[in-house]
């Protein structure tokens, strides 16, 4: 299983997006698409997938107009609504548990741009969550010395 935010993770995504978009796009999503970003603050050398840390990931999902879904990597550039947490927050969202609500409720997922995107885009975030966490896509993290535990 690739490591959280790696390429090949994100590699995983893209394909599992690109299918999505083939098959089960919400027909009630905006005609003129939506892009929900994504931005991982606070990573250290070991978050990091290349070892070496950075100071944020960002990424950007994007639908359409033509329904069809794809990624944008290392950028929030095009997102309509971003979702801004920290590594241990990206972690949980990854793994499923606690629920993504339960996550803005609690303010650990802070929110940029419009609410209302986020509100429209409910439905494809439905889609979109077994994605990130089936069994293809929940990461591996190396944990020092003592070896791997999944997530």
């Amino acid at each position: 299983m690739p490591e959280l935010f790696s390429d090949e993770w994100f590699d995983q995504l893209e394909g599992a997006l690109d299918a999505l978009g083939r098959t089960g796009v919400p027909p009630n999503m905006p005609e003129a698409g939506l892009a929900l970003g994504q931005i991982v603050t606070e990573l250290t050398d070991a978050d990091s997938p290349t070892g070496v840390g950075r100071p944020e990931i960002r990424y950007t999902i994007v639908l359409k107009p033509d329904r069809s879904l794809s990624l944008v990597r290392s950028s929030i550039e095009p997102a309509d609504v971003v979702l801004v947490e920290d590594w241990p927050t990206a972690e949980a969202i990854v793994s499923g548990s606690p629920p993504l609500a339960d996550l803005l409720a609690a303010g650990r997922i802070k929110l940029r741009g419009s609410a209302r995107a986020l509100i429209a885009a409910g439905e494809l975030l439905a889609k979109i969550a077994p994605l990130l966490v089936s069994r293809k896509l929940v990461p591996q993290r190396k944990c020092g010395e003592s070896g791997i535990f999944l997530l």
